[in-house]
């Protein structure tokens, strides 16, 4: 579904999918203002009963569409709000996201992940989660549903972070061996990438006395081992739910990550892992 508000407001991009079963048939519709984009996938007949025999569920259920779609417009303002202390932290936090969320046949949310973000802040794609855990659901009928849904933010009118090229996080990752040894640890037994999207800020200075007085030789050997930027803020795209449950572990690996200077300004990366 595709929404366009003003700088501070939830942009809704991408699509919108109830996918309710392995053999399913796509349709999609619109509603007026604002503008959305649907696919909705049916399910064959969930339940097959045989006379006095067991009831069979398949796997996935059907779930009401408009249902869903009222509660992702009820959930406006909470998402809005996730958005707004994000930018407290990061103040050109932008981007979109596409979620995925498995609800159980109580109308609660079992788990969710984030397929793709380019938002670049892990506390504010927690919190988007968070909303939508402790959101009352459709409940599904024959069995649990599969909602992916998606939506952002489009920058605002301050100065837009520096595009970098995911080169630049990669090297300085390869030459820090501690930094790659925990990474790999916390990708161990994942199959598929994690996309991640950060921001990189210029690494703080003493501006003590000493500072003034700082070798130039050690100056060199800094900007020669590609300190001299940070992370900022970091945020993660799994690439399934066991992913998911690896993405806090990715960012404790890579927080602390010494990176080559993004000069006087942020800097924004997407890199895959």
């Amino acid at each position: 579904m595709s929404l366009s508000f003003s700088n501070t407001s939830l942009r809704r991009a991408l699509s919108l999918a109830a996918c309710l079963s392995v053999s399913a048939l796509a349709c999609g519709g619109t509603t007026p203002p604002p503008k959305t984009e649907e696919a909705v996938k049916e399910a064959p007949k969930e339940r097959e009963e045989s006379s006095g025999g067991p009831t069979i569920e398949q796997e996935l259920g059907s779930i009401d569409q408009r249902a869903v779609e009222k509660k992702f417009d009820d959930l406006q303002s909470k998402l809005q709000g996730c958005h707004t202390q994000g930018r407290d932290r990061v103040e050109y936090l932008s981007g979109d996201v596409k979620v995925f969320l498995r609800v159980g046949k109580d109308g609660k949310v079992r788990y969710s992940w984030f397929e793709e973000s380019s938002l670049g802040d892990l506390e504010t794609e927690k919190c988007i989660l968070g909303v939508f855990a402790a959101a009352d659901w459709p409940k599904p009928k024959g069995g649990e549903a599969e909602i992916r849904n998606g939506f952002g933010w489009p920058a605002g009118s301050e100065r837009a972070p520096t595009s970098w090229g995911p080169e630049k996080v990669i090297g300085a990752l390869d030459e820090d061996k501690a930094a790659k040894k925990g990474v790999e640890k916390c990708k161990s037994g994942i199959s598929g990438d994690f996309i991640v999207t950060a921001y990189v800020e210029p690494a703080e200075t003493d501006d003590g006395a000493g500072a003034a007085h700082a070798s130039k030789k050690l100056a060199q050997k800094n900007a020669k081992k590609g300190s001299g930027g940070k992370f900022k803020s970091l945020g993660v795209a799994a690439p399934n739910k066991e992913g998911a449950e690896k993405v806090d572990c990715l960012v404790d690996a890579l927080k602390n990550l010494s990176l080559p200077s993004p000069g006087s300004y942020a800097a924004k990366v997407k890199f895959a892992l």
